[in-house]
């Protein structure tokens, strides 16, 4: 993973940079006005970072991605338990 240092403690990952960068300048100037944008925004609505953390954690492509969302964090009892109380 290639990342762009921008100061000490703050690296991004320069491949998602570009592909971001593809689709910012169709919306906005420049990157800045992004930042700034996405700023105001989260300030506005706080939930709006969980929607976006949901988003970039959400894999693409092939069955597993999918499966994002569907399947809970449950244990193997509890399912267990479920099941065999749907099927009574």
């Amino acid at each position: 993973m290639n990342t762009l240092k921008v100061r000490k403690n703050f690296l991004l990952d320069s491949e998602t940079i570009d592909k971001a960068t593809v689709v910012l300048k169709h919306k906005h100037k420049n990157l800045t006005e992004a930042i700034n944008l996405y700023f105001q925004a989260i300030a506005k609505d706080p939930s709006i970072v969980d929607t976006i953390e949901n988003t970039a954690a959400k894999r693409t492509g092939g069955f597993i991605g999918m499966l994002d969302g569907k399947i809970g964090s449950g244990d193997f009892k509890d399912m267990k338990k479920v099941h065999h109380e749907n099927i009574s």
